[in-house]
């Protein structure tokens, strides 16, 4: 088979021409803001200006992420979901090159995460003193909700209320996940003791070391039983928010809090989930139904004022 210069010469220019549509298509693409977590900003023209949830970044968007900060963002057009740890400041493009394997979103699932993070229900976000129920989804009903009071409370003697078991140091608590955390203090940034001296404000620090994101929440249990959830729950219970990056430490300084009470002891119980969950639901009385159980990860720490 031959071909002629002239035929070659077509034939390599449509080659050159379709491979820069291909970059320019690439170099185009929309990156929507899932989660930010920490201290991020981005570059509008020569100015950083703060990064939020719902913005819409291209691959030559230059962003500044501070220490312990995280970014997740959605690729629609590829399904794909990529987290930025790296402290700095780069290109989006140069992050997506460095990231680690983005997760892969169904179209249908990512198309529901997009609709719910720009509902109005998840830019409310509240510390609940009671019960607070979020609105049954396709992919997230209350039901599933109830698999998390399962595990948590297999983990209890049967024979006092979860609670009163979870807090018991003699109690040692099973996790399926390798995540941890420590209270760091607001004006040292070094973690606090044990024993904490009372009106210390802190902040959450949480370490992910598994290979996949994880969403958690922290419920702080003193001894008379009372209770309190660290960080703020969306109305929507889809805890971008709440969103820890695979193999990362992330920090939540914008929801510090104070050890107000002498001598009190005080258990923080960290609890982390593959999928969102309504958090709000361990504010009510913990109690299992004996059914099917959700895979968490669990770490504790007992705190005592001075």
């Amino acid at each position: 088979m031959t071909m002629n210069l002239k035929t070659y010469g077509a034939l390599h220019l449509f080659a050159l021409v379709f491979a820069l549509l291909t970059s320019s298509v690439a170099s185009a693409a929309d990156y929507l803001v899932y989660s930010v977590v920490g201290t991020a900003k981005v570059y509008e023209g020569s100015k950083p200006v703060a990064l939020s949830a719902r913005k819409t970044l291209k691959a030559s968007s230059r962003l500044v992420i501070g220490k312990e900060s995280a970014v997740t963002v959605l690729d629609e057009v590829n399904s794909k979901m990529y987290s930025f740890t790296t402290e700095g400041t780069n290109t989006v493009g140069a992050l997506l090159k460095a990231a680690k394997a983005p997760k892969n979103l169904s179209k249908q699932y990512l198309s529901y995460m997009v609709k719910q993070l720009f509902s109005k229900e998840s830019k409310n976000l509240t510390h609940p003193s009671a019960y607070m129920q979020a609105t049954a989804t396709s992919y997230r009903a209350t039901a599933r909700d109830s698999f998390l009071l399962n595990r948590l409370a297999s983990m209890s003697d049967q024979a006092v209320a979860v609670e009163s078991s979870l807090i018991q140091p003699k109690n040692l608590l099973s996790t399926d996940m390798d995540v941890r955390f420590d209270l760091v203090s607001c004006e040292t940034g070094l973690p606090v003791n044990p024993e904490v001296d009372v009106n210390t404000n802190c902040y959450v620090r949480v370490t992910n070391g598994t290979e996949e994101p994880l969403f958690v929440n922290v419920l702080d249990i003193d001894e008379r039983g009372n209770k309190y959830l660290v960080l703020p729950v969306d109305e929507a219970a889809i805890c971008a928010h709440l969103l820890v990056p695979a193999r990362s430490t992330v920090a939540f300084k914008s929801e510090p809090f104070e050890f107000s009470e002498a001598n009190s002891r005080e258990t923080f119980l960290l609890v982390a989930t593959e999928e969102p969950v309504d958090f709000s639901i361990l504010m009510n009385p913990i109690r299992g139904n004996g059914g099917e159980q959700m895979k968490s990860g669990i770490y504790r720490a007992a705190y005592k004022t001075k």
